[in-house]
């Protein structure tokens, strides 16, 4: 009762300032919100009485300062061509909806990734500070905008101490704020100097470099004016001092010695260690969108197109499918709303609805609406959609087996086993006679070892020798790319998964999945599902699945009543 007298509170003076000229605070935006909030709120009598009096003040003055409709045109004397009239440019429109899409992601990563730089030093942490207090500093002063390789820049903000009072390096959402602002700001570098965006990278790197080798940045002692010291000694000795005198000017000058030689060790130590961080805070710029990253920049179809799980339309009242879901679109006093399962949600520029283990993105752009379902972020979904399309490379009979031969040759040379004859044909005629399922499960295993020898490697060097060995080296070419394309987009989205992701819910009613000309049927038993086609024996799907069709290879990967399928293009 306490909280809603306090939002009819708040409407009466937001409108009063509205009547008085000024903006009311928070903007008009959130004084619609707020009144579309307590429209659909049964409030007692005495607030009803008192939100509709200053309603009705709100909509007196909207009509007072709505502009007069325009003077009926004239009729022409001489009648005219209609002239044809050009479809508008919704480019600009498409462009920043893909940018909030890519914010939201941006979110979610920035909340993953926080969670691995809490531990230890921080330094990645405090660099990203550093960088920060620096750049919007710089950016500032004159002569910023033609600085490009630094030659004038000075840091004056050096890297915060792990116990810095006004730096909270242990609380996770202050490492989530300080990852999305540094991503932000690196976004924005071409547009505060008039650099190509493939250059973010190379400008950033200087930049850190600078503060590096700073040596006031890593807050140690200033260094020791060792030679004042040795110049007050020799003085002495010339001058004939007492003994007692030159001798305490020695001792003091070995103590001081000895304290700038530990100082410039953990100089040399505070160094290499921000070096290494410097590497690691590099690598988050991945997450930008190419070309100043390398993360595909998020597909929005033009308005009234898209797939099933992803849609971009104009804003108008109705029911909206996506994927397995019905959505709602309303408009209460000029506030739109978004609705799904009976609940309202005020469609601001940006909406993230959780619906069970899957996730609504809303995006808005003047008049133009994107919405697209994604998996929760805690799902291995795409993950398991991303190892499903190397396995289908893997598994491709193509050059008998080729690429399933390279890769178990790889791991053997990794471990230091290589024996050309060994990885023939014989080998692949093993693989041809193996069961389907038994031949993937050995193809899954095979992955996971052999990534784990190769770590952060690049695999085409070895690759390139077995396929050499082997004869096959554009097949070991194809597989190095395919590697380095699978690490390297961790984690996996949508884009880069390369297309049409669809997204299906598990019931115990048999399902039909049809691809091109081939229908597959799904059914549930005891909690295992079965894929397979008409007059041949089904296959077991545990949590993945590749799948041979004349279409393209389809990858199943299920988790709990969830399944998300794509089809990739056969090897």
């Amino acid at each position: 009762m306490e909280h809603l007298a306090d939002l009819v509170d708040l409407y009466e003076y937001r409108v009063e300032d509205l009547v008085a000229g000024r903006t009311p605070k928070g903007g008009k935006k959130a004084l619609l919100a707020l009144r579309a909030f307590l429209a659909q709120t049964r409030l007692p009598g005495p607030l009803a009485k008192r939100f509709r009096q200053a309603d009705a003040r709100f909509r007196a003055l909207r009509q007072r300062l709505e502009p007069p409709p325009p003077p009926p045109e004239l009729p022409t004397l001489v009648p005219e061509e209609p002239e044809a009239l050009s479809p508008p440019d919704t480019a600009p429109a498409q462009k920043a909806l893909a940018q909030k899409v890519w914010r939201l992601w941006a979110e979610r990563e920035a909340k993953a990734r926080a969670k691995d730089l809490l531990s230890g030093r921080r330094e990645e942490l405090r660099l990203i500070h550093a960088f920060l207090q620096n750049y919007l500093d710089y950016r500032e002063k004159e002569g910023f905008k033609r600085d490009f390789n630094l030659s004038r820049f000075t840091p004056t903000h050096p890297i915060p101490s792990l116990s810095e009072s006004l730096l909270d390096l242990e609380d996770p959402k202050v490492a989530e704020a300080l990852l999305l602002e540094f991503l932000d700001t690196a976004l924005r570098i071409p547009e505060d100097l008039p650099l190509p965006p493939e250059e973010t990278r190379a400008y950033v790197r200087r930049f850190l470099n600078r503060i590096l080798e700073w040596e006031e940045a890593y807050g140690l002692p200033p260094k020791r004016d060792l030679l004042a010291l040795r110049r007050a000694l020799e003085e002495a000795r010339r001058l004939g001092a007492h003994p007692q005198e030159i001798a305490q000017l020695e001792e003091r000058l070995k103590k001081e010695a000895q304290e700038e030689r530990r100082r410039e060790l953990l100089l040399e130590e505070e160094k290499r260690r921000f070096q290494v961080a410097s590497e690691k805070v590099l690598a988050l710029l991945n997450l930008l969108p190419t070309p100043q990253g390398e993360t595909p920049w998020p597909k929005v179809p033009e308005p009234g197109g898209g797939e099933e799980s992803l849609r971009t339309l104009p804003l108008a009242p109705g029911r909206v499918p996506l994927g397995p879901l019905v959505l709602t679109l309303s408009q209460v006093e000029g506030v739109w709303h978004l609705g799904l399962g009976g609940e309202d949600h005020v469609l601001e520029e940006t909406l993230v609805i959780p619906w069970e283990d899957l996730e609504v993105w809303a995006v808005r752009e003047g008049n133009l609406l994107h919405l697209r379902l994604e998996a929760r972020s805690g799902l291995r979904l795409y993950e398991l959609l991303a190892e499903g399309r190397l396995l289908a490379l893997l598994l491709s009979p193509k050059e008998d087996y080729a690429y399933l031969r390279l890769l178990r040759a790889l791991s053997a040379k990794l471990k230091g086993e290589f024996q050309p004859q060994g990885f023939g044909k014989e080998l692949a005629e093993k693989f041809r006679q193996a069961p389907e399922e038994n031949l993937q499960d050995f193809a899954r295993k095979l992955l996971e070892l052999t990534l784990r020898r190769l770590g952060p490697a690049d695999p085409y060097p070895p690759l390139a020798q077995v396929g050499e060995a082997l004869a096959l080296p554009r097949e070991a070419q194809t597989l190095a790319e395919a590697l380095k394309e699978y690490l390297g987009r961790r984690p996996p989205t949508r884009e880069t998964l390369g297309g049409e992701v669809h997204l299906v819910s598990l019931t115990p009613e048999p399902l039909s999945l049809k691809v091109g000309q081939s229908v597959l049927s799904l059914r549930l038993r005891e909690d295992a599902l079965y894929v397979g086609q008409a007059g041949e024996v089904p296959r077991r799907l545990k949590d993945l699945l590749v799948y041979r069709l004349p279409e393209g290879v389809l990858v199943l990967a299920r988790e709990g009543r969830r399944l998300a399928y794509l089809v990739a293009p056969n090897p």
